[in-house]
Parts: C-alpha cells; structure tokens; sequence
C-alpha cells in the first residue's frame, strides 16, 4: 500500500505547493498524468518544453498523440498502459513526437496511479530527452562495425554478417560466393611513399572494388590490405570468376596517388556455400586455402577451393579473352541461311553468328552468355546489324531485291535506349529501310521485355520493323501472350517437327499452332525442317514459309550470294 503523501515530506511543507512547484520549475523531464483511458489531465512546464504544447492544447487529448505514427498505429500507448497495470511500471525507451512532428528520443517511465478499492484513476509519465546521447551510442555502435579509413564493414560486422548470409542462403536454397582479396605489392608502396600513400591506395582500391560489385553485394576490409566481398543470389557458382576477374582488371590499373603511378594487383580466393561449406567459419576457412593458392601460382590470379569449380571458372575466363580478342581483331563473322516460301523463292536471309576456333565449336548461344557476362553484348549487337546491313546493301546493288535480313536480338539489347536509334541510324547509313529487317528475339525474351512494362518491340512495330518470335513453343505461357505481343511472324520451332509427319498426334499439334497464328493474323516459318514429307506436310497445314537443312545450312556471305542468284524471288 503506498503511503500518505504527508508522510513522505518534511512537516510545514503543504503537498498541494510542493506539486506546484515540480509542475512549474522542473524543466528537463516532462511530466503529466492522464485518466485511466490515456487523456492528458495534467501537464508540466517541462513537458511543454520538450513536446511543444501548451497545457492548454494538449489536455483532454489522448496521449498516443505523443507517439510515433507507426507506434500509435500499432497501440504502442495501450500496451504501456497495461503493462503498467501489470507491473505497477512500464518502461519507456523509444522515438516520441512532438508538436511539430520532430522527433525526439525519450527515456522515461510510466505508472499507474492507484485510487480506491485498488482501481487506477489514472497514469503518471516521468520522461526526459535523451537524443543526443542515443545518437551518440548509435555512433559508437557504427563505429565498431565499419572501418574508419575506406567507409566498409570491418571484421567483427564481416563476420557477423557472414553467419546472417550464409543462413538466408539455406532458407531460401540461393548460392553464397565468397571472395577473399588480397592486394600484391602493397608492402612496397607503403614502403616506398609512406603510410599516407598507403592509407590513398586503399580508399581508392575502396572505390574500384565498390564500382565493379553489384549494390547488394556486402564489402569489408578484414584489416591491413586485406578486403572480403559476399554475393548472395548468384547466378550459378562460376559468376564469382566473373567477378573476380572484372576485379582483377580493374586493380591492375595504374593508380595515380599524388604525383606517383602506383601499380599493384590482387591475388583472389572464391568459396561457395552450400557447395564447399554450410557452415560460417569453414567457408571463410576455404576461402582463404583459395587464396593462398591464388598467391603461391604467381599472383595476380584468383582461384577456387574447389578443383573442378576452379578449372571450369578459368576455362570461362580463358573464354572471355578469347571473346575480347576476336571482337578485337575483327574475327567473328556472319553466315546466312535462307528462309524459303512455298514455292522455293527466298524471301528472307537469317544472320547468323560464326566464330572461329573452340568458340566456334560452342553452341552459339554460349558466346551470347559470355558477350553478356563481360559487357560486350550491346557492342556485339551493334557489330552484327551493321555487317548484317552491309550485307544487304551488296545484294541490293546487285539487283537482288524483295529480300529481308533477319538479326536476332535479346532483351538485354532491347532495354538498351539508344537501340532504335541506332538501328534506324544504321539502315539510313546504308540507304535501307525498315522494312528491309526483321528483328528475331525469342519467346523468353519477348514475354520478359512485355512483362517489365517496355515498349521497345511496340515501338520498333511502329517505326517500320517486321518482328518475329524466335523458337516459338519453347518459352512458356505462350497462347496467353501471343495474343498481346506486337509481332509479325512466330517460328516454329524444330521440336515440333520431331515425329512430323508419321505421328498423329504429334501432326495435330502442328495444325493447331498454325491455325491459332492465322487466326491472330501471323505469319509462319518453319525451322528445322530436314525431310520432304515434313516440307509437304506443313504446306498442306498452311505454313507459309521454311527454313532448314533440307534446303542448305547456313552460308558463307558468298555462298549465300551464289545462292540467292539463283533462288532469289524475282
């Protein structure tokens, strides 16, 4: 039972003055009561003071006006309340509001205040402003997990961060890539310009890392001229000797540090969770094996725990250069095929991209995934709708008309916004138009690009373009959106030719598509078509064009040349 308050003041000295004069002389803490259902009955100077109201204004109001609107919305004032009619005090260490909807941070307590028979008349708040030594532990807390000199994660945040990683990765069945970095020669600059030269090298190493890493991926400096790089939802596991060789690159540059070339370069080791470790420590522990490794075959290099991940990682960096080098050197090459209508005239020629040697050998589709790994593929697109444009210009002028270039694309090119422009600039370039190219992407691509909202295909439909979907079937929800994407032609893809014409039902899915495509008002090319009978079947079924080996494989610029002499229609 809480006792008198006479009893608790010296005699002489009448309670109802001493009240006063806490409510009108005490400043630094805010204190006011309220009713048992949380409105304001009383209010001092200092609550005035640190809130902003007037007793006038804020007596009679409910309290959760003091709060945040996020904590009101969720009753934050109610469960205060309760907690002190549980506890006889609740706790308060939070961001309160003030009149003028700042925010403040406040640390203070509230209590009931008892009546008769045990029931509450109410609630008495003591709280003061502790803002700014909150921020000042925030800062104290944000120093102890960066590095004061680069601005990234230290150590103890590294490593806290890896175990939050590594366990969303299991969560959610994602790969995690972790990269242990090293700088090489950075002993000798600090050596040679001093430890100011060295603390600007690492501020700009900082800088070059952060440019080539994704915004998501999380950055540390382990200590000295050591950094750590996690990447979660990667790709697949080889995307980290992507990385690690854009890296690479980027640190061999020469750094400029005052009046000094400063030249450096870095020795990588990846290891991959789940892969070669589900547990924090381990993979750091593998990462850095990888490392070591990277170091003692020369530097300069970056390696994988995992020997078999490591050798198909460089074979895909090996493959990169060999990319470079072609484009370089001007070595790739366009062959074409024909596309043929139904009484044998070619109506259309398909560019198709040849390298040489080894990536020549691959599929063509893993050139474009390269190109697109090193940032080479708009450069590529371009290369090809400018031979592809050449290519047609010669045919013109040798009086070989009525006949398009068919260059595929992808939606990587397309979200590019200079890719109309410079396709239009390209065929004014050589005194073609629109009409003379056919813009092949496929399902995927077309479906992708309409889904994030892009209005690249409809724009390139209304300046003139024929558009067709490429590989047709192989995609998915494709009868759902072929109604709405804004093409010409589909191209029906060699699969469904597979039991063409000796299965009945494998016929039936043939005659289906292609009723459905004339119905929206499309044309059809068939591709792959290897037999007579097939040829036969699907112009009986109403396709109107074909494309295979049973009319040749892809040519040579002159061979295609030779051949449209004599297949060209006329």
């Amino acid at each position: 039972m809480t006792p008198p308050l006479t009893h608790l003041i010296a005699p002489g000295l009448a309670p109802e003055v001493l009240l006063q004069q806490i409510y009108l002389n005490v400043r630094d803490f805010a204190i006011f009561t309220t009713d048992p259902e949380g409105k304001v009955s009383s209010w001092n100077i200092g609550a005035e003071l640190i809130f902003g109201y007037a007793p006038g204004e804020i007596i009679g109001q409910n309290m959760k006006c003091l709060f945040t609107v996020s904590d009101q919305a969720e009753g934050q004032h109610l469960q205060e309340m309760q907690q002190a009619l549980e506890r006889q005090r609740a706790s308060d260490y939070r961001w309160h509001m003030r009149k003028d909807n700042s925010m403040f941070w406040a640390d203070g307590v509230l209590t009931p205040i008892p009546g008769e028979d045990s029931q509450s008349m109410g609630y008495l708040k003591i709280l003061r402003d502790v803002t700014e030594r909150k921020l000042a532990q925030d800062e104290i807390h944000r120093l102890a997990t960066i590095d004061v000199l680069t601005g990234l994660a230290n150590r103890a945040a590294f490593d806290t961060r890896r175990g939050e990683l590594m366990a969303l990765a299991e969560r959610t069945g994602q790969l995690l890539l972790l990269l242990m970095i090293d700088l090489d020669q950075f002993k000798e600059v600090n050596d040679l310009l001093g430890h100011h030269a060295g603390d600007q090298l690492l501020k700009l190493v900082t800088q070059r890392i952060r440019a080539v890493s994704r915004e998501s991926d999380y950055v540390a400096r382990l200590g000295g001229d050591e950094f750590g790089l996690m990447q979660l939802h990667a790709p697949s596991p080889t995307s980290g000797g992507v990385l690690a060789d854009k890296l690479l690159q980027e640190l061999e540059r020469p750094f400029m540090i005052g009046d000094h070339e400063v030249k450096i370069s870095a020795s990588i080791g990846i290891a991959v969770c789940p892969m070669d470790a589900s547990d924090p420590d381990l993979l750091l522990k593998k990462a850095d094996l990888a490392l070591y490794h990277a170091k003692n075959a020369g530097r300069n290099r970056y390696h994988y725990y995992t020997e078999a991940l490591d050798e198909v990682a460089h074979r895909k960096n090996a493959d990169h250069n060999e990319l470079r080098r072609l484009m370089r050197n001007g070595r790739c090459e366009l062959a074409y095929q024909p596309i043929l209508d139904a009484a044998g005239h070619t109506i259309a020629m398909e560019a198709l991209l040849r390298l040489p040697g080894y990536l020549g050998r691959q599929p063509v589709e893993y050139a474009i995934g390269l190109a697109g790994e090193i940032g080479m593929l708009p450069a590529l697109g371009v290369w090809v709708v400018q031979r592809a444009c050449e290519q047609q210009r010669r045919w013109r002028d040798l009086g070989i008309n009525g006949l398009r270039i068919c260059v595929n694309t992808c939606a990587k090119e397309l979200r590019d916004d200079g890719y109309v422009g410079k396709l239009e600039e390209t065929l004014a370039l050589h005194g073609l138009q629109a009409a003379d190219i056919e813009i092949e992407l496929t399902e995927r691509d077309a479906i992708e690009l309409e889904r994030s909202g892009s209005q690249v295909i409809q724009r390139l439909r209304d300046a003139g373009f024929m558009l067709s979907l490429d590989d047709f079937g192989t995609g998915y929800s494709s009868l759902s959106y072929l109604r709405a994407l804004p093409v010409n032609t589909i191209k029906l893809d060699k699969s469904f030719l597979h039991g063409v014409p000796d299965n009945a039902d494998a016929n039936a899915v043939v005659r289906m598509v292609i009723e459905l495509a004339q119905a929206l008002r499309l044309n059809v090319i068939a591709e792959g078509v290897e037999r007579t009978e097939q040829a036969v079947f699907l112009g009986r079924a109403g396709c109107g064009a074909f494309q295979g080996f049973l009319y040749t494989p892809a040519l040579t610029a002159n061979d295609a040349t030779v051949w449209l002499q004599t297949h060209a229609a006329h």
